[in-house]
Order: C-alpha cells, then sequence, then structure tokens
C-alpha cells in the first residue's frame, strides 16, 4: 500500500516538474535566446521584406540610427512603452541584418538634457506627457557619413502596419537610390484636373499619390517624345490613340519589355462614362482599344464579354428591392483568388473591380501566370446585357456557373519580355478601393480595399523587386471564416428566390385586379394575398435565424477549440508521458 501512495507521489511530482520546467523555460528564453530571433507566424508577420533586405545589403558606407524614446516620462504609459520595444526590436533586427554597417543608439532625452535639445535640433515632434506635463519624444533621426540626415518625427502607433516602409524610406534616401522611372498613359483623369461644373480643381487619385513616393512617375501627353527615360510603361484604359503613340509603346515592349496593361471591357471610370442602364448617348466609347498591343503580348481580351461571378458579387442598393443584392458584375476578389507564388498577389486582401473582362492566352510560348481568378461559380455575360437593366437581380436570374476559373489579372513573360495584364482599368478609382477621412484637419486616405497594393507590387516586380514599394504591403492578421461566408451567400440566394417567389405571386394577384379592388381589405383574394405573404415573410425569418444560428453553433466551436481543446490536449500528453515514465521503471 505504502509503495502504490510513494508511486503516485513521484508521478504528481514528475507532472509537477515538467510544469515547473516549462515555465522557466519560458522566463529564460528572453535572456538566453536574446539574440535569435524566430518568427513563427503562418505569413510571417514580424519578419522583414525582401526589398528590405535587398536595400540593406546596398549599404556601402555606415549609417547611425539615433533611436529617441522618452522612457523616464513613460513609465505608467504601458501601451507606448509597448509600442516602443517594439520599434526597438525591429530596428536592432535592421541593425543585425546589416552586419556592422548600421549603428544603433538607443537614446532617453531626459528634460533640460543635451539629448533633449538634439531632439529638438532635428525636428523631432514632441508630445505633452499625461502626468508630467514635458515633451515625449518617440522618433528616430538616421544619418550617413557625409552628415546628411533624415528624420521621423514621431512613431504614431495608429501607423504600426507601416513601420517598416517608413523605417527603410529613410535607409533608402541616405543611399541616394535611384527610382524606377514609371511613364503613365491613359485616358482616365489620374492626375486631377479641373471641373467646370464645378467650377473647381480636381485632385489626383490616390492611386496616383501613391506612387509618387515610390517611383519617378510622369504622365504621357502630347508633349512626350520620347519613352526611352521610362523604365516601365503603365497603361490604363488606352483608348483612342495615335498611329504614332501606339507604334511608341510597342517599340517599348519590344526593346525594353516592361509594360504593366489595364485594358477594359466597360469603363465606369472613364470621362465619357454612359450608365448601362441609360440609353446611348452620341458616340461614346467605354471599353479600351490597343488590339495591336495584346496582339503583341500574346493574349486576349473580348471587349463584348463581361465577368460575372456571383460568389464574389459585391451587394448594391436596388431600387426593387429593400435590402442590398449582390451585383454579379461588381466584384471584390478574395484572398483565396490571389496567386501564392508571387509575392505581386501574396499578401493581397481583397481587390475590387466593376464590368472586368477575362484574359485568354493566345499564345503557346508564353509564360502565362494567373494572378487573380475568378471563383469556380462564374460565368459570362454579354456587354450589352448591362444596357437597360436598373435591377441586378436579372444577372442572377437563371444564373449559369461555367464550373471553371476566368482569369482577371495575369502576368504574360516571353523571351524576356513582362507584362502584367488586367482586364478592368476601373479597380484604380477611389470609389472601387478608398475612402477619404478628415483627421485633425487634413484629408487622410484610408484604404478599405488592396487595389493600391496590387498596382505598387506588380511594378515593383517588373522593376526587379529592389524598390521602396516592395514593402508598402504589410499584410494584416486577419482570416475571414470562409464558412461563415459560405453560409451567408447561401442564405442569400434563398432569400432572393423566396424574393421572387413573392413578387410574382403579387404580380399575379394584380393582374387580375384593377387598382381600385386590390385596395379591397374586405375582398377574399386581398385576404388570400395577405396570407401567402405572412408565410413566405415566416419563411424568410425561418432562412435567416438558422442562418445566424449555424454561425453562433461555429464560433463557439472555434472558441472551445482555441480556449480549452489545446490546453486539455497538452494535459493529456504529460499524463501519458508521465505514465509512460512510470511502466518503464517498474520494468
Amino acid at each position: 500500500m505504502d509503495n502504490l501512495i510513494s508511486e503516485k507521489n513521484k508521478s504528481k511530482l514528475q507532472i509537477f516538474l515538467i510544469i515547473i520546467g516549462f515555465i522557466l523555460f519560458i522566463m529564460l528564453s528572453n535572456n538566453i535566446f536574446k539574440g535569435f530571433r524566430f518568427d513563427l507566424t503562418e505569413n510571417k508577420l514580424y519578419t522583414l521584406g525582401e526589398g528590405t533586405y535587398n536595400i540593406i545589403n546596398k549599404i556601402e558606407n555606415d549609417l547611425v540610427l539615433n533611436y529617441y524614446f522618452s522612457d523616464s516620462l513613460t513609465q505608467e504609459d504601458n501601451y507606448l512603452r509597448a509600442y516602443s520595444k517594439r520599434i526597438k526590436e525591429l530596428l536592432e533586427e535592421y541593425a543585425l541584418r546589416s552586419k556592422g554597417k548600421i549603428k544603433l543608439n538607443i537614446i532617453d532625452p531626459v528634460p533640460f538634457s543635451d539629448d533633449e535639445d538634439d531632439a529638438m535640433k532635428y525636428g523631432l515632434q514632441g508630445v505633452p506627457s499625461k502626468t508630467q506635463g514635458e515633451n515625449i519624444f518617440f522618433g528616430l533621426v538616421a544619418s550617413n557619413r557625409y552628415d546628411s540626415y533624415e528624420v521621423i518625427k514621431f512613431f504614431d502607433p495608429g501607423k504600426e502596419a507601416f513601420i517598416e516602409y517608413e523605417i527603410t524610406k529613410v535607409i533608402y534616401s541616405l543611399l541616394g537610390l535611384k527610382k524606377p522611372s514609371i511613364g503613365v498613359m491613359t485616358s482616365l483623369p489620374m492626375f486631377g484636373g479641373y471641373n467646370f461644373t464645378r467650377n473647381e480643381p480636381t485632385p489626383e487619385w490616390a492611386l496616383i499619390q501613391q506612387l509618387k513616393p515610390l517611383f519617378d512617375v510622369a504622365l504621357i501627353d502630347n508633349k512626350t517624345e520620347s519613352f526611352d527615360n521610362f523604365d516601365i510603361l503603365f497603361i490604363a484604359h488606352p483608348k483612342k490613340l495615335s498611329p504614332d503613340d501606339k507604334k511608341k509603346v510597342l517599340n517599348f515592349y519590344e526593346s525594353k519589355g516592361k509594360v504593366m496593361l489595364l485594358y477594359d471591357v466597360y469603363s465606369e471610370a472613364d470621362p465619357e462614362f454612359q450608365d448601362p442602364s441609360l440609353p446611348p448617348q452620341g458616340g461614346g466609347i467605354q471599353s479600351s482599344d490597343f488590339k495591336e498591343l495584346l496582339d503583341k503580348i500574346g493574349v486576349k481580351i473580348d471587349t463584348a464579354k463581361v465577368l460575372l461571378d456571383r460568389k464574389y458579387a459585391i451587394p448594391v442598393t436596388s431600387a426593387n428591392s429593400e435590402r442590398p443584392i449582390r451585383h454579379a458584375a461588381i466584384l471584390s476578389f478574395p484572398k483565396k483568388a490571389f496567386s501564392q507564388d508571387y509575392n505581386i498577389t501574396k499578401k493581397l486582401n481583397s481587390v475590387t473591380s466593376a464590368y472586368s473582362g477575362i484574359i485568354e492566352n493566345t499564345n503557346i510560348e508564353n509564360k502565362f501566370v494567373s494572378l487573380i481568378s475568378s471563383s469556380d461559380d462564374s460565368s459570362i455575360s454579354k456587354r450589352n446585357v448591362f444596357r437597360y437593366m436598373p435591377d441586378p437581380t436579372i444577372l442572377l436570374d437563371n444564373y449559369k456557373p461555367e464550373a471553371k476559373l476566368n482569369t482577371y489579372a495575369a502576368l504574360i513573360e516571353n523571351n524576356g519580355k513582362q507584362a502584367i495584364v488586367v482586364a478592368d482599368s476601373d479597380l484604380t478609382a477611389n470609389y472601387l478601393w478608398v475612402r477619404v477621412q478628415d483627421f485633425y484637419g487634413e484629408q487622410v486616405l484610408v484604404p478599405w480595399a488592396s487595389n493600391g497594393d496590387f498596382i505598387i507590387n506588380s511594378l515593383d516586380y517588373l522593376s526587379g523587386g529592389n524598390t521602396l514599394a516592395s514593402i508598402t504591403n504589410r499584410e494584416s492578421f486577419s482570416r475571414p471564416f470562409q464558412v461563415v461566408d459560405d453560409l451567408k451567400l447561401a442564405a442569400e440566394n434563398k432569400f432572393r428566390v423566396e424574393e421572387n417567389r413573392l413578387q410574382k405571386k403579387l404580380a399575379q394577384l394584380q393582374s387580375k385586379f384593377d387598382g381600385t379592388e386590390l385596395n379591397d381589405k374586405n375582398s377574399s383574394d386581398y385576404n388570400l394575398f395577405q396570407q401567402d405573404l405572412l408565410k413566405v415573410r415566416k419563411e424568410l425569418r425561418d432562412v435567416r435565424r438558422n442562418l445566424n444560428k449555424d454561425i453562433d453553433n461555429l464560433g463557439s466551436t472555434l472558441k472551445f477549440i482555441n480556449i480549452f481543446l489545446m490546453p486539455i490536449l497538452l494535459s493529456i500528453l504529460i499524463i501519458l508521458f508521465s505514465y509512460y515514465r512510470k511502466k518503464q521503471k517498474i520494468k
């Protein structure tokens, strides 16, 4: 009996020692393994980008990074101190990867010190302390051997996603690296202009504002005599080009072979845009017109065909429905639609488009890579269908998917030439990916889709991938629940079917009566209609209730897995290990 009790005590002691050992390992690892850096996140969220490594490797002469943080004034601000620690560790990563070419100094600019004077001399932004009233400094001063310097005035916690870009931009500027030159040829008003109707200037599009810090951007117009100075041509919605301009573009592609082409079947952003629900006015065209370049690249985009996708459709308001209806021609491509083999699309979250086409390869010698594809629930519609179509439900009625993936954006390589082709140009327009917000009196652009990142990544790829553009889009830690999205989509389709059934019943009743008789509440037919109406409404409520129930059950399951299942499994493993050890001792 005593031996049995002793064996039980030994097992408990072993479990206790294992747990204590695990805790001690975690506590000591911060010191023992401080020089080692492991990024175990699925998408390497905390690893410097390849573009940053390329720029660090170009450092020939030593750089000095002076990191200013008012440590003594922020003892009670845990949030800011935690953020400062992340900045510090990131800067240490820069210094480590530079192999001694970056010298990092950590400076606490205490009040009335020489360090505080230096911080103010270099233009760092001081923020009043919440408790002591002194200025808190939280910025960076980088300098080279030639006494040139660059400054980050203040590390705004609200811009944590752009930390790497801001720091690498500072290093990039000190190295004096040349930005790739981009020639922009477009019939869209991307560079702004003047609205004579409102009698006011129109600003540059958000895309151009994002491109200019990363590339040397120039608009190709009638004054542009030669394309020789450009590294890349960015062509968005080409139409009504002169024979001379077409010849210059074709010659550029043959000689330098670096072109990004946005080719539209129906451009809503076109200044000559005509609402597809309205009759044609004048002879304006909204489709691109440069088939010669498509032929040269070796692809086909039929401007008479529009891509539909029921699964990726964006809900829009409709005059014929009380709730938003998915518009099968206005799409939001999710993460699973992107190629994961190329940095162009690997870290994107979503790309939105309107009235897009499809890209087909016509040259068997091409290396044709589908960068963005439709779902297997996509279809093709004739462009003329959108004429006189005020209600998007028409696209969903009698919808026949092709059960195949259609290409929306593609990378084409052949004999050293590279082209990225997109079957849409509306993705550049602000309304499809960015909104403007007022931030302390300033107009700030806030992207809600990755359209800008996609174009920037594409141009960066064509330039060789050694620019600042490769680090503009740090991947956010977000993971959409695809199962939930599928449940919602299925329910919406069922809602639409039920709504159509109700509308047909209403139409049948209205065909039997004139307007006055239908309003007669004493009519037996009217009462019958009311009964049918209540019945369908109840069915709709049941569908919604079941949908919410499925989502709630899914959420509960995920919570159980994350909170309880893993600790339970760990405990079971510890117990099994102890039992195995005890059996070995008995033997």
